[in-house]
């Protein structure tokens, strides 16, 4: 699969990357932006600090780094990036999930498996007055956002990063708190279960390592328990990097730096603005979901680029899925080429078997890369992808098709609107992804209606 490898810094890249300071910085900036590659050069430059350091103090002790990411997949992109740029010397590197990452530090405890949690909210979810998707992610929110000592912060905190309706006010708080919260609590206590978030609490108790350098990609979708972890983990002097953008937020998380722990300066706070992935009329198409979501200082709005000659038209194809297949083996065939350039099928739900036996017969290869550790190493250019797994990813053709009402979140069509909002950053992210140009599709009748967000002078609308 086409991966990139060999990166050269752009000038406002540069900037960012040619000083290292010990201690914690944020790098902010929307998609497209070179966030992750920005990152991997200022590990580069870091690691020759650390050993230009470790030769003037004649220390034998490598140095030490973690890159973390928050899924699977782009931990293996990553990991090859990581693999071509770090410099010779005595180095150790890892590139992993934080999940996967913290169980193994634990020592692979067992995991409880969340069906108690779940269980709890389907009982009280009418009592408290809220859907049951909703009050499943709002209490992950909590557990994860609070360390368990000072949980009854939930009842006056800010709820950053979920949005400003539905409203969850005190009472019902109270309510998540006392019969949802508080009893799965308990209730781990007693029959001596962890879950998930309990492994960063964990961590944050004892020093397992002592790492130089850290960068943490896509932080908006770590918690808050996770980053207090990972600071529990540094060397007495450290450089950590953390890559953020809450636009592109799409998991249930929210915290702030000071009660994460972390101390920003304002000399450690940058933000990249330029995008150099997307071409203007993909970076219009994608600006256009991005209206609907309010954004905070962690957040940057897709940038609108100049108009390119010659850059193609996003495409919204119109019909049966059958006939979008059609349509998308028939672009393939005629406007890849294959040997050079990459083609990503992404999905909501990643229901791709229709897709697979179509794309068989017409004797094009593929590789499924969703939650896949590592990046695919053979020359076939067409992945098939959910879309959560893509976050971090980018494809020269992207294809979105057969979009319908079960596939995207949404609430109601009002700003502020939690399920709504993450509607929009997910598809967005999305269209993102692409490079050259981007494809999405709906069977008439049966189209979510945030595809009326899309800017309708943005796309050309094919019937097929």
């Amino acid at each position: 699969m086409k991966k990139l490898t060999n990166v050269t810094p752009s000038p406002e890249q540069y900037t960012i990357i040619r000083r290292v300071r010990p201690g914690a910085e944020v790098i902010r900036g929307s998609a497209g932006s070179g966030k992750t590659t920005t990152a991997v050069l200022k590990l580069k430059l870091m690691i020759l600090w650390f050993l230009a350091r470790r030769q003037r103090t004649e220390s034998d002790e490598p140095v030490r780094a973690l890159v973390l990411t928050f899924n699977k997949t782009l931990r293996g992109y990553i990991n090859e990036l990581v693999a071509a740029n770090v410099p010779d010397g005595k180095v150790a590197v890892t590139v992993d999930t934080f999940g996967r990452w913290a169980y193994a530090t634990l020592g692979s405890p067992n995991i409880d498996d969340g069906q108690h949690l779940e269980a709890l909210v389907r009982i009280h979810a009418a009592e408290i007055g809220l859907a049951p998707d909703f009050l499943q992610d709002e209490c992950e929110y909590v557990i994860s956002r609070f360390h368990p000592s000072q949980l009854d912060e939930y009842l006056t905190c800010r709820r950053d990063g979920r949005g400003a309706s539905p409203r969850v006010e005190r009472g019902t708080r109270e309510g998540i708190l006392n019969k949802v919260i508080l009893p799965y609590t308990d209730w781990k206590a007693k029959s001596g279960r962890i879950d998930w978030n309990d492994t960063a609490i964990l961590l944050t108790e004892q020093s397992y390592y002592k790492y130089d350098i850290v960068i943490v990609d896509e932080s908006q979708d770590f918690s808050a328990n996770q980053l207090r972890a990972v600071m529990s983990q540094v060397a007495d002097e450290h450089a950590v990097s953390f890559i953020i953008d809450t636009a592109q937020r799409i998991y249930a998380r929210g915290f702030t730096w000071a009660e994460a722990g972390i101390s920003i300066r304002p000399e450690s706070s940058h933000r990249l603005s330029v995008n150099y992935r997307n071409t203007p009329p993909i970076a219009r198409l994608a600006s256009s979901l991005m209206q609907n979501v309010t954004l905070d200082d962690d957040g940057t709005a897709p940038s609108l680029l100049d108009p390119l000659e010659g850059a193609a038209i996003p495409v919204m194809l119109k019909g049966f899925f059958r006939d979008q297949v059609s349509w998308a083996i028939e672009y393939i065939n005629t406007r890849v080429d294959l040997h050079k350039e990459s083609v990503a099928f992404l999905h909501p739900k990643g229901w791709f078997t229709y897709l697979k036996s179509r794309l068989s017969a017409a004797g094009l290869d593929f590789v499924e890369v969703t939650q896949k550790r590592e990046w695919p190493e053979s020359n076939v250019n067409i992945a098939l992808c959910t879309l959560h797994s893509a976050k971090g990813l980018d494809f020269d053709h992207v294809f979105i098709i057969g979009i319908d009402q079960t596939g995207l979140p949404e609430g109601q069509f009002d700003l502020g609107d939690e399920r709504f909002e993450l509607a929009c950053r997910l598809l967005s992210m999305a269209i993102a992804r692409a490079r050259i140009q981007v494809v999405l599709g709906f069977k008439p009748g049966e189209e979510p209606a945030i595809l009326a967000r899309l800017d309708r002078t943005a796309y050309e609308e094919i019937v097929v």
